[in-house]
């Protein structure tokens, strides 16, 4: 799905983003399609579509910040965004290092590692409350709470609504496949996924059109 959502995404960035998202969302609560679509969204557009976990610039125009806890020389450059939502400054990376029981304040780049990368980004996603707003589908009220304003808000909507197709789809790819089906769960209808369809839809007496509409996705998830 992440792949179908950024295809230029780097393979390992990607890779571990799945692996600790699947592991750890629901315990933070991240477990409803709303949710993990804003997430996703937010953390793809914060990431240059999954293509980096530091920041391009160099972090000197943080430097001072003492609003974001850098106090001491070289702290801009030191504290500057790292891992899926850009942890930025001292401050934060004390913070939420001590939650998460790990050293960030004196090991930052600690969160580049993909584990710790989700991690981070799930409880800075918990302490904002910030299911409350997904849950509205507020891409805007989530948006500043991520950022601090509005930057890069027509890319994340435009995200999110890719991140929604994906998503819907890839239930309805398992919901399949938990039936017999052979495909590959990807988000994506492509060909493989309409021909099951079609067949799931002739063995059910539903209209023959390859789309899941709300008659077909009614049945098929009611079994």
């Amino acid at each position: 799905m992440l792949r179908s959502l950024c295809p230029g995404a780097k393979q390992n960035i990607i890779d571990g983003v799945a692996e600790y998202f699947n592991q750890y969302s629901k315990e933070y609560g991240v477990n409803t399609p709303l949710r993990v679509v804003h997430f996703l969204a937010q953390a793809a557009h914060e990431t240059d579509k999954f293509k980096t976990l530091q920041e391009y610039a160099s972090g000197s125009a943080y430097e001072g910040r003492r609003d974001l806890g850098n106090v001491k020389k070289g702290d801009g450059r030191r504290y500057k965004g790292r891992g899926i939502f850009q942890l930025t400054g001292r401050a934060n990376y004390r913070t939420i290092g001590k939650v998460l029981d790990l050293d960030l304040e004196n090991n930052p780049d600690s969160a580049l590692n993909p584990k710790y990368s989700v991690l981070i980004a799930l409880e800075y996603w918990k302490s904002r409350r910030i299911n409350s707003n997904a849950d509205i589908d507020d891409v805007v009220g989530v948006t500043k709470k991520i950022n601090g304003g509005r930057n890069g808000l027509q890319d994340r909507i435009n995200l999110l609504k890719r991140a929604k197709e994906l998503y819907d789809t890839l239930q309805i790819q398992l919901k399949l496949i938990g039936l017999g089906y052979s495909i590959i769960p990807d988000g994506v209808s492509g060909n493989n996924t309409i021909s099951a369809v079609r067949d799931f839809q002739s063995k059910r007496g539903l209209v023959v059109d390859g789309v899941v509409g709300m008659k077909t996705k009614k049945v098929l998830f009611s079994i």
